[in-house]
């Protein structure tokens, strides 16, 4: 009896952790579903049980091994949007002074890395075009970051947006 509900409890935990693996069968991506592919209920709870009690889809999932995305939940342009949203008063103050943690976090999130300080810096001298007007929501703000990136060739070269 107690083996049955142990083994359970194994199959729930692996189902539960196999709803963040993308989008593969019901026991998501990793060893198990590479070796148990077929889609009957049995084969499933064997693979999403060798999934959840080995942890090899957690590695699979950060590393992108697997058969595993390493993109995430949340992908990198609605990462940025949630970023924005959350920070949006930061962001303005930060980007108007062209330094500051939140803006060179959203330096980093726009892909700019290393040349964070050149996001900086053109964040500063485009903050009008990027805050146009009083009202600048974080959606405007993305859309005109993509936008004044993407037009110019020196960080548009250096960012990966």
């Amino acid at each position: 009896m107690l083996n049955r509900k142990l083994l359970l409890a194994v199959a729930a935990v692996g189902l539960a952790s196999a709803a963040f693996a993308g989008g593969h069968n019901d026991a998501g991506c990793g060893l198990g579903s590479m070796l148990f592919k077929e889609d009957k209920p049995v084969h499933q709870i064997v693979a999403a049980t060798t999934n959840g009690s080995s942890g090899n889809q957690t590695f699979g999932i950060t590393t992108g091994t697997l058969e595993c995305s390493s993109g995430g939940l949340i992908k990198a342009g609605k990462e940025r949007e949630v970023f924005i949203g959350t920070n949006f008063r930061a962001l303005e103050r930060e980007m108007a002074a062209g330094k500051g943690q939140y803006a060179s976090s959203l330096g980093a999130l726009m892909g700019c890395g290393a040349n964070t300080d050149k996001f900086l810096s053109f964040s500063k001298a485009h903050y009008e075009t990027l805050f146009p007007s009083a009202g600048a929501t974080p959606e405007t703000l993305l859309e005109n970051l993509n936008r004044e990136i993407a037009a110019d060739a020196t960080l548009s070269s250096v960012c990966g947006v």
